[in-house]
């Protein structure tokens, strides 16, 4: 039970979900960060959890803020850089309760040549086109407002499943219902990525 006395605190599950994300190449030390909306309060993985932490982090070095965005437990000098995006995308969609934000291997080819992603097997249709947000400078709130821009044509797909999109020349962002979704949803869509740059190699039939 963490010091807030919160029945449902999805810290440990974050933690495991970004080790799990380093492990299987879906981030970097680069960068990425997750973040998970359970009631009033916000959990976002901390600056440098890649570079300095290797994604080997604890439940207790995660950030706590309230439905205001004030930091209640944890060091808020170390709030992620790109929190601005996490938070737009939780304030604008009230069906969104998890965010992850990553540099994932295949799907980084993507981003660099800022193209967008096609469904390819079955259990990404539902998916859709991954668009491409145009390159923005990062953690800025020109990058968070064009991130909700782009989802908001889409938003009534939130109430069944997540969604991502390729932001140019830097990674790709996520949302869904919960955290557990998220992570669902982009080792699909890395998965996808890895199934189409891989299908270019067949010959022809």
């Amino acid at each position: 039970m963490s010091p807030l006395n919160l029945p449902d605190d999805p810290r440990p599950l974050m933690v495991e979900l970004a080790r799990l994300m380093y492990a299987r190449h879906l981030t970097n030390s680069a960068g990425g960060n997750l973040s998970c909306r359970v009631g009033a309060h916000t959990f976002i993985t901390p600056r440098y959890a890649g570079s300095k932490q290797r994604w080997n982090l604890q439940p207790a070095q995660l950030i706590v803020l309230d439905a205001q965005e004030r930091v209640l437990e944890g060091d808020a000098t170390l709030l992620s850089r790109e929190s601005k995006m996490h938070f737009a995308c939780l304030r604008a969609f009230s069906a969104v309760n998890g965010v992850i934000h990553a540099h994932p291997r295949h799907l980084s080819v993507f981003a660099n040549a800022g193209r967008p992603l096609t469904p390819t097997v079955e259990y990404t249709h539902k998916f859709g086109v991954l668009d491409v947000v145009r390159p923005l400078p990062s953690h800025s709130a020109e990058l968070a407002e064009a991130v909700v821009a782009a989802l908001r044509p889409r938003a009534a797909t939130l109430q069944n499943n997540g969604l991502g999109l390729i932001l140019a020349q830097h990674g790709v962002v996520v949302v869904a219902r919960d955290i557990a979704e998220a992570y669902d949803v982009l080792d699909r869509l890395e998965d996808s990525a890895h199934t189409l740059l891989h299908s270019a190699a067949l010959p022809a039939a």
